[in-house]
């Protein structure tokens, strides 16, 4: 088992393996955004801090997960729908229960990130959510469509033909 800088066991989450991630929350039905979001800090050992920013702050990314040795931050476009953006926090949700690692070359490509959040000191993880369709996103995007499916409210199957054409 892994010990963290304190000398004390660290939880491993299972790594890249979706169902297992969001098993190991102990959700049932439906939940709330926030019932969620707590259940992922608790996963992850520490505050996720969800901030709207404008589409400046992260050009041409959907989302952007930071993490400092204190906390972690999840930056998301106000220009993206309600639920663009519940997706897009789902998705970086499963990058932080994954355990993926981070990527290299993002703190230059973006500097108003930095205004948004302070210097970069401290930050040990970055993460965008890439346009590359590879095995990392692919496990960040199933986690995403599970979580999501816990959050969001299901209409109530049609009772009748007619609601089963206009429903």
């Amino acid at each position: 088992m892994r010990r963290s800088r304190d000398g004390a066991p660290e939880a491993r989450l299972p790594r890249r393996v979706p169902q297992a991630a969001v098993n190991q929350l102990q959700l049932a039905g439906h939940v709330t955004f926030e019932r969620l979001l707590e259940a992922v800090e608790i996963a992850h050992g520490k505050p996720i801090t969800i901030r709207i920013v404008p589409e400046s702050v992260i050009p041409g990314l959907s989302g952007l997960w930071l993490e400092t040795d204190l906390k972690s931050h999840i930056l998301v476009p106000q220009d993206h729908s309600e639920l663009h953006r519940l997706h897009v926090i789902c998705h970086e949700f499963g990058h932080i229960l994954l355990q993926h690692d981070g990527c290299d070359g993002l703190a230059a490509s973006m500097p108003s990130v930095f205004n948004h959040l302070g210097q970069r000191k401290g930050i040990k993880r970055m993460l965008a959510r890439s346009p590359q369709w590879n095995g990392v996103e692919k496990a960040a995007e199933e986690v995403a469509y599970l979580l999501s499916g816990l959050v969001l409210v299901r209409p109530t199957a049609p009772t009748s033909d007619f609601e089963k054409v206009f429903g």
